[in-house]
């Protein structure tokens, strides 16, 4: 007789998962399994006793419980009310599909005593199931849905932001899904030895994580070339995991990493395409011809209107132009319109579909501005810019979109902007833009803040004059936004006007003013 080492409901889970139907499950304290008999006469303490369903007696029953066996497992279709059982016994009914009952107590004693080989074999044929359903091109959907068949549990998988890409409650878990879903999106909830994904060692395995809410999960990093794509969580009622879980979560784990390395392999593939795609029709490459031949290929609708968008770090030590292609894909993937992706240099060009040419596009200004927010969550010392383009109705009208968003973007770096640069919002500043090497645009500034930008706090009555046209020439408001008083912007703007000869109360003045501070910040060194 070997060592018990595995409770009855762990070792029918790991040999028939999804197959047992129980009549009377295990109390609170595990039957741990000695041996497997199909026979009353031989049966012992700790055994698990094995009868067909047309062989059931009252006695059985009662002789079973006099041995303390550890449970009956009945071959076979039964009904419950056939059993009357009145005894404070495990019973489990198998599915006649696995055959004879000598073969179920092969498989049954096989892993009993070869424990670690059973599991192997178990895991073996888990990785098999999935990677068959992986191979028929399932998705992360159907591989989930599968893994939480298997194991009966609550099933999450996540990328490497913490974003779901798949999910699949167990029955006990429906009523808290969403409130578990939420929890874990938050990648802080993680295991510390998983906080740092590029330093995830491959042979982590499966952690076992207590959850608020008398919850259990087992988790498992997905690793792709050597750092963690994602998360497979296996989520339960407290000490309600097991030993298959365990093979599930960890084969599961393997096989969710080849789909997200095949589909990451996709989609850089697409990527490189459509970036070709990109710089053959900004260069003029193509025949028109072409061009719409490939585009339609790539499957981008060429009656749709697109418009473009140029990001570009503004710091020597900026990450790398790889970094920033992922935050833009990252955060255009959640936009259920299409897009085209590009680096460039040092910058990252985009082109994005609208759905109308009508109006501004206030969609895509979103978008930028999310893309600017999450580098500047994942940067905060470096700044990131974006410049967008008009609205390009065909592709012909790509190329000027193009150049539009670039001068945008050195715009917007040379405004400090922390917001996306729409190219028709640049007002006067397109046309200063155009003369910016022309002599007269300086002399032009020299003649209107020369002696201001030679006098003492030039800076600070810059800053002052901005606010003041800002504010459409509100003292009060202006004042409240500098914080100062406001007859200590009184005094600045009079003495303003001694330094300069300049008479704020004139409309004529008051213009060559405004034009001569956006030619001093256009200009001029931050």
């Amino acid at each position: 007789m070997v060592e018990p080492c595995l409770s009855l409901k762990e070792l029918l889970r790991i040999c028939f998962p999804g197959s047992v139907r129980w009549i009377c499950e295990e109390t609170e304290k595990q039957n741990l399994v000695s041996w497997v008999v199909t026979s009353l006469d031989e049966a012992q303490v700790g055994d698990i006793l094995i009868i067909a369903g047309d062989k059931i007696k009252a006695s059985i029953f009662s002789g079973a419980e006099n041995k303390n066996v550890s449970g009956i497992l009945i071959l076979g279709d039964v009904k419950e009310s056939d059993l009357e059982v009145t005894h404070n016994l495990p019973i489990a009914v198998l599915k006649k599909d696995y055959g004879q009952i000598r073969e179920v107590q092969r498989i049954l004693l096989t892993t009993l005593t070869n424990q670690r080989l059973g599991l192997v074999e178990r895991s073996s044929r888990i990785y098999a199931q999935l990677s068959q359903l992986e191979a028929e091109g399932k998705g992360v959907r159907g591989l989930v849905d599968a893994i939480s068949r298997l194991c009966g549990k609550g099933v999450l998988l996540q990328d490497k932001r913490g974003e779901i890409l798949a999910d699949c409650p167990s029955t006990e878990l429906t009523a808290v899904w969403k409130d578990v879903l939420t929890q874990f999106r938050d990648l802080s909830t993680l295991p510390d030895s998983m906080q740092d994904r590029k330093q995830i060692n491959e042979q982590l395995g499966v952690k076992r994580q207590q959850i608020p809410g008398q919850l259990t999960r087992l988790i498992v990093p997905i690793i792709v070339s050597e750092v963690a794509r994602g998360y497979l969580s296996i989520i339960a009622l407290s000490g309600d995991l097991d030993t298959l879980d365990y093979l599930v979560a960890e084969q599961g784990g393997l096989v969710c990493g080849i789909e997200m390395a095949r589909k990451k392999a996709i989609r850089e593939t697409e990527k490189r395409l459509k970036g070709d795609l990109l710089h053959a029709l900004l260069q003029d490459e193509f025949s028109p011809r072409d061009a719409l031949l490939w585009v339609q290929n790539m499957g981008l609708d060429k009656d749709k209107p697109h418009i473009a968008l140029r990001f570009a770090w503004d710091s020597a030590e900026s990450p790398s132009r790889r970094r920033l292609e992922t935050i833009i894909n990252g955060e255009f993937q959640r936009s259920s319109s299409k897009y085209i992706v590009h680096g460039l240099a040092s910058e990252v060009v985009c082109f994005y579909e609208l759905a109308s040419d009508e109006g501004r596009p206030e969609d895509c200004l979103r978008l930028a501005e999310t893309v600017l927010n999450q580098a500047h969550n994942e940067y905060p010392k470096v700044k990131l810019h974006c410049g967008i383009g008009n609205i390009a109705k065909d592709m012909e009208n790509w190329r000027s979109s193009f150049r539009q968003a670039g001068q945008a973007l050195e715009m917007a770096r040379r405004l400090w902007s922390e917001k996306p640069l729409y190219y028709s919002d640049m007002s006067v500043y397109r046309l200063l833009f155009q003369l910016e090497h022309s002599p007269e645009l300086i002399a032009f500034q020299d003649e209107i803040l020369g002696t201001l930008l030679a006098s003492e706090n030039a800076g600070e009555m810059i800053h002052t004059l901005e606010a003041y046209f800002e504010h459409n020439t509100n003292l009060s408001q202006a004042a409240e936004a500098l914080f100062i008083h406001r007859n200590t912007l009184i005094y600045r703007l009079e003495r303003f006007g001694e330094i300069t000869h300049l008479d704020l109360s004139k409309p004529e003045d008051r213009l060559a003013i405004q034009l001569a501070l956006r030619i001093f910040r256009m200009t001029s060194p931050r």
